[in-house]
């Protein structure tokens, strides 16, 4: 598992091709829930994490079923019934843990992931947080689209 699996630890050409994978230093056994919530996390929203206009947060369908097809279509003979049963569950469990992070950062004087502002990591938790309400909403039509 790479742990921490976001578009910025891929290096691409010009022509927006992938050239490969970066930022190997998380790279250790793992679960499959790791880099497929993670990658629900920081993909399924048009904004990023840094956002603070909460009414933007909003789950791109087309980003889930591609992530389900893409992950599937490699390792899906890897996986067993009860994980792909748990596929959504993944990016349900990964985006709460990073709220609890950065809420947690944030009560420790960001000590961890620092901060830009005083509520820098206070922030991050609450777009968390939003995702994950967003990402509930839609959990019976992802779901169903995915079967």
């Amino acid at each position: 598992m790479h742990h921490d699996t976001k578009i910025s630890n891929v290096l691409f050409y010009e022509n927006n091709r992938g050239i490969c994978v970066i930022d190997l230093d998380t790279v250790m056994p793992g679960y499959f829930f790791s880099d497929i919530g993670d990658m629900m996390r920081t993909y399924l929203c048009a904004v990023i994490e840094e956002s603070r206009e909460w009414g933007a947060i909003e789950i791109r369908d087309e980003y889930y079923a591609a992530i389900l097809q893409g992950y599937l279509s490699q390792m899906g003979v890897y996986l067993r019934k009860t994980e792909k049963q748990h596929f959504f569950d993944a990016g349900c469990l990964m985006i709460y843990l990073q709220a609890l992070r950065f809420l947690t950062d944030y009560l420790n004087s960001n000590i961890y992931y620092g901060a830009r502002y005083p509520l820098h990591n206070l922030n991050r938790a609450k777009h968390q947080t939003i995702l994950l309400q967003q990402l509930l909403k839609k959990e019976k039509a992802l779901k169903n689209s995915s079967n």
